[in-house]
């Protein structure tokens, strides 16, 4: 008697998945559900994240921080130029991009009193590999006092030249606190971002070099500081972080192609099945985290879009049974993720064009399903 009413109850509920409502109401349910997951991934991308700027962190502490140059006292003139020469370095999977800095400042003193000096205040000083200074020709000792370079100034006018070299990490800093500052920053980087209350007057920025020039005079306002800041690219955190601002979207256009693929192969998908093939998405995301820690961003992600694919594609095939909607369905989810991926890529644009693909998309499914009444 059992074993008839456990029958009896599956074949009730097999009778009951294939009414739409019944299937429409638990994909909302599972979208609902599948936020769970996506946020524990979500979680585990910021973990790995904080983990990486820890290790970021601890790199700096061994090679050089962020380095920020200080004349005084004020000069009459100043015109410092800086090169800096960047490199990654590694600790497991983790990076960190440093530079060691060639810095060359010329300054002018007018009424300088007897016994003065000049000091450059740098923030990491331990970091300076070495250091020279000319005061009106002549070279002169250089003592280093605290965070400070210091030298003998001559009495009345002083014309300084100065030459270091240093490392440091993330940031390079230059306060401009003299009458006239004429500052040049270049280097071997394709993607710096600039920092400070002044930008540049003039830069160029190519593949692998930057260089910028910052003037300021007499009635020019002067920030507390100006410079670099030699970040690597958004890395593979990032990007993934990005990811799951598309993620429910992409979740409904998968539930919706399932149910449109239902409609026109007249093909009963259970529901379990849905919530089975709807795993693969959610899945992507952790392989595309996993894979992008070992082999870069863009390519984790084609290697997960491949693999999610082709796992949706040979399922469909498994539940429909014929291999042309199978791969229509994978056509569909390949564009899918190809689009996702141009959205990442299109910061400016990403609202606009994800409001445009959204709205296309509805109005396929619109169009598909349009008829569906009439056909029955």
């Amino acid at each position: 008697m059992s074993e008839e009413k456990s029958v009896n109850w599956i074949e009730k509920f097999n009778g009951n998945t294939k009414s739409l409502g019944v299937k429409i109401a638990v994909i909302i349910a599972a979208l609902l559900v599948f936020q769970i997951p996506l946020l524990m991934v979500k979680e585990l991308a910021e973990e790995r994240q904080g983990k990486a700027k820890s290790v970021q962190s601890e790199i700096f502490s061994n090679w050089g921080g962020v380095q920020c140059l200080t004349l005084h006292p004020q000069a009459e003139k100043m015109d410092l130029s800086a090169e800096l020469n960047p490199e990654i370095r590694y600790r497991g999977i983790y990076q960190a991009l440093v530079y060691t800095a060639e810095v060359k400042l010329k300054a002018e003193f007018n009424d300088v009193s007897e016994n003065k000096f000049a000091e450059l205040l740098i923030s990491d000083i331990d970091r300076v590999a070495d250091a020279a200074a000319v005061v009106n020709g002549k070279a002169v000792k250089i003592e280093k006092d605290g965070y400070t370079l210091k030298f003998p100034l001559e009495k009345g006018k002083s014309a300084i030249e100065m030459t270091l070299n240093l490392r440091g990490g993330g940031d390079f800093k230059v306060t401009p606190n003299t009458h006239e500052s004429c500052i040049s920053i270049s280097g071997k980087w394709g993607s710096p971002s600039f920092i400070g209350k002044s930008l540049p007057d003039s830069r160029i920025i190519q593949k692998d070099s930057f260089s910028a020039k910052w003037n300021f005079g007499n009635f020019t306002a002067k920030p507390n500081e100006i410079g670099v800041n030699l970040n690597l690219p958004a890395n593979t955190y990032q990007q993934v972080e990005r990811c799951f601002n598309y993620a429910t979207l992409f979740l409904i256009i998968f539930f919706a192609t399932l149910l449109v693929a239902e409609a026109v192969t007249k093909v009963n998908i259970h529901i379990l099945q849905y919530l089975i093939a709807a795993g693969a998405p959610v899945l992507f995301y952790l392989m595309t985290l996993a894979f992008g820690e070992r082999i870069g961003f863009t390519a984790g992600y084609i290697v997960s879009a491949a693999v999610i694919i082709l796992m949706v594609t040979m399922y469909a095939k498994a539940f429909i049974g014929k291999i042309r909607p199978a791969l229509a369905m994978g056509t569909i989810f390949a564009v899918s993720y190809a689009v996702n991926f141009i959205l990442l890529r299109m910061e400016d644009l990403a609202l606009l064009s994800g409001t445009i693909i959204l709205a296309l998309v509805l109005a396929i499914l619109m169009a598909l399903t349009g008829k569906m009444n009439r056909q029955q």
